[in-house]
């Protein structure tokens, strides 16, 4: 297989894996934003009141970002797979706006207190996710597979 070939196929599994994940966080901002009553039937006995009303109380701002913050991310990854440089922008973007949206989740919030380590995992790897998919856009880019 030709290394043409393998950074080709990588791009590709990348740019789907990328795509996957953030139609995933889409689809969570839009259940979190417009689709509470929902949530509460289908989590309120898992959940405490206090955790609840943790969930229930979240800032209008905290939606907004998380929007720009999803729908950049679907962008980006679109624009990754179809191997145009607008996809770095976009993933820098989701990125500010992940760190924004999660730093207020971790250091804003009583999720730890409330939560525990439920609290900490999933910020942790949509963080990380973030900065993964940035770094290897710019990657991308500075070897010239993007126009």
């Amino acid at each position: 297989m030709s290394s043409k070939t393998s950074k080709n196929k990588t791009l590709l599994v990348i740019g789907i894996l990328a795509l996957l994940w953030n139609i995933m966080g889409l689809l969570q901002f839009i259940m979190t934003a417009f689709m509470q009553d929902i949530m509460i039937e289908t989590y309120s006995e898992n959940y405490t009141a206090q955790q609840m009303e943790l969930f229930l109380n979240t800032p209008t701002w905290y939606y907004v970002v998380f929007g720009i913050c999803t729908t950049s991310g679907v962008a980006a990854s679109v624009a990754l797979l179809l191997r145009k440089k607008i996809a770095v922008p976009f993933f820098l973007v989701s990125l500010v706006s992940v760190l924004v949206v999660q730093g207020f989740w971790l250091l804003g919030t009583e999720a730890i207190d409330l939560l525990g380590t439920e609290a900490i995992v999933m910020p942790m790897i949509v963080i990380t996710t973030s900065i993964f998919l940035f770094f290897y856009s710019k990657g991308v880019k500075q070897n010239n597979w993007l126009t």
